[in-house]
């Protein structure tokens, strides 16, 4: 038996693979706001609702009623503990399991999140005894728990189908297979206490319905849990080798809701531009779904305005345009595309989009302007590293930033390329490309490693950051001299290079923070000044196999992803969002996040490849 405060740590997600997810901790107890039986996109897969929390489960044996399920209220009380019975819980890639001793009778309880359906199947079996179950219910945005009543619910009962409705409007069905009772209740469940979300400075009470509770009168029962339609499926067990079993995560990031698009992270994720086409070797070529990649690829473009892309969407779809390295990461997700198919057909067609995007950096938009070949951009946050609170941006980084312009490089000579490939002439994009290397050369190389930025007084920030390493990692590194990479690896290696991923920002910087935790002002502050962020591992190895020559260096490198392999592992196959940098390095952010699983998936591979 766990202590119910190292549950509540000890989280799981089911995506559905149409943007909504099941999700708990391993003893059943809710810990966040996100946390629910049934999260289901309103607008898939856009604006995720909570429609049922969880049941209020009990095993009855002759006279005694043992509880299943536990729930913390009010800070500090557990109630009621049925977390004291479990024996054993298993995660499977779609279900999670409870097996619970009451007495020495062996019950089991099994919730399966039915894959392409907002819909989840609950099973409830023992030797012998029955079940009691009670729904809590709500109808709020996955975001924020109510203290307050979303209106009035009422259900009916139609055979084994019971409906809840929310102000006369149905919101909920349930299909009960086996023999039982339904008892109307109506009650209200006050204060249940949310601790993740308290410690993050979240809303972290909230209110929850029970309608109705049904009595099993033998021992198993079946509850489907639904919105609109039912898809039921069996079981899909977890792949053990760690290869198989990141693939397999990193495609639960991908989701059909009316058209293909790849989730950044669950939980409070949407989709984001940037995160998409970085995840998208990883996610969809690694995977060899690579219609899906090409839907993607059109609908980012279709999107296109003034040479920008969609850094994301609202809740309705509408697209927001901030990032300013959106349109090049599509460029090198369209190169990446190419490289594994040989698509003509589709280079043909986004060819006319690729050469829209060029021109409008060179010659700017607005948002960018072209100084001596160099994108600089007006306006932050605009980059990854995009905090802000309260009107206050963390890392403004305004001006030329140094993965933008690798990514400028990276994107003009990715032109070049298709325009030789597809019979056109490429030596404009390489002249271009050459004016943008010279530039880059003599603003951006300093004494220890590359500059973060230059602002528009052409003043370099000599902050020692990871943005560095995408200079050398490319597929056209606007770096390309050994010596400079070198010394560029050295320094990210001396100062950035922990045992899970790269760390934001040099431990001797005085803006420097470990810790990823508090309220939200705390989190932002420290978001990208310290926090290791998986995802630059991809970029990493990129690098290293480029530039290393030591052969021993290259063999020991599946070594430096170990302990994300073991995350991995522990995890369902998803890692984290970020890790404090600091031991034991806790995890921070998203339980699982696109970007993290799909970068170290592909780099993975990669050195798999090449050694």
């Amino acid at each position: 038996m766990i202590s119910p405060e190292e549950c509540e740590e000890r989280e799981w997600v089911i995506p559905n693979g149409i943007g909504g997810y099941a999700s708990s901790t391993i003893c059943g107890i809710n810990a966040r706001t996100y946390h629910g039986y049934l999260v289901v996109p309103l607008n898939p897969p856009h604006k995720r609702y909570l429609l049922l929390s969880k049941f209020e489960d009990f095993f009855l044996l002759d006279d005694k009623e043992y509880p299943m399920s536990t729930n913390r209220y009010n800070f500090d009380v557990y109630y009621p503990q049925g977390y004291k019975y479990i024996t054993r819980t298993t995660l499977g890639e779609n279900f999670v399991t409870w097996v619970y001793d009451f007495d020495g009778n062996e019950v089991r309880k099994t919730l399966v999140v039915n894959r392409g359906s907002d819909s989840v199947t609950i099973e409830y079996s023992s030797n012998s005894g029955k079940f009691r179950i009670c729904p809590l219910v709500t109808f709020r945005s996955h975001h924020l728990a109510l203290k307050s009543r979303p209106g009035f619910f009422s259900y009916t009962v139609s055979g084994n189908k019971i409906t809840i409705f929310l102000n006369e409007r149905p919101i909920l069905n349930f299909e009960i297979s086996g023999v039982y009772k339904v008892e109307r209740t109506e009650y209200w469940y006050y204060n249940f206490f949310y601790k993740l979300d308290y410690e993050r400075g979240s809303n972290y009470l909230e209110d929850l319905y029970n309608p109705f509770c049904i009595t099993a009168e033998n021992s198993e029962v079946t509850i489907d849990a639904y919105m609109t339609s039912l898809k039921k499926c069996g079981l899909v067990h977890l792949k053990r080798d760690i290869a198989k079993l990141l693939a397999s995560s990193s495609k639960n990031f991908v989701v059909k809701g009316k058209e293909w698009a790849i989730i950044a992270g669950y939980h409070w994720f949407d989709e984001w531009g940037r995160d998409t086409f970085v995840s998208l070797e990883g996610a969809l070529l690694l995977n060899g779904e690579y219609n899906i990649a090409k839907e993607i690829i059109l609908r980012y473009l279709s999107y296109e305005e003034r040479g920008l892309l969609p850094n994301n969407f609202l809740h309705n779809g509408e697209p927001q345009y901030k990032g300013v390295d959106v349109s090049l990461w599509a460029i090198n997700a369209i190169y990446k595309y190419y490289q594994y198919t040989k698509d003509e057909e589709l280079a043909k067609k986004v060819f006319p989009k690729v050469l829209d995007i060029v021109d409008w950096y060179w010659k700017g938009n607005g948002v960018v302007v072209n100084r001596d070949g160099l994108v600089f951009h007006y306006g932050a946050p605009r980059t990854w590293m995009d905090a802000q609170f309260d009107g206050t941006v963390v890392t403004p980084r305004e001006g030329a930033a140094v993965e933008v312009n690798a990514l400028w490089y990276n994107a003009l000579m990715i032109t070049a390329k298709l325009a030789d490939e597809l019979g056109y002439r490429g030596d404009e994009f390489k002249e271009k490309a050459m004016k943008v290397k010279s530039s880059f050369l003599e603003r951006f190389v300093g004494n220890y490693g590359l500059y973060d930025f230059i602002d528009h007084d052409m003043k370099p920030d000599e902050k020692v950051r990871p943005n560095q390493i995408f200079a050398i990692s490319l597929p056209f590194p606007v770096i390309d001299d050994p010596n400079t990479a070198k010394d560029v690896l050295k320094i990210v290696e001396e100062e950035l290079l922990r045992p899970y991923g790269l760390s934001t920002l040099s431990r001797n910087d005085p803006s420097y923070i470990p810790y990823y935790r508090g309220d939200r002002a705390s989190r932002d502050l420290a978001y990208h000044n310290g926090p290791i962020w998986p995802w630059l591992i991809g970029a990493y190895v990129d690098a290293k196999l480029k530039f290393e020559e030591n052969v021993i260096e290259l063999k020991g490198l599946l070594n430096k992803l170990k302990p994300l392999l073991e995350v991995a592992e522990k995890n369902n196959g998803y890692i984290q969002e970020l890790f404090e940098d600091i031991p034991p390095y806790k995890p921070g952010g998203c339980l699982a996040q696109a970007w993290s699983v799909a970068e170290v998936y592909r780099a993975v591979n990669k050195i798999i490849q090449f050694t």
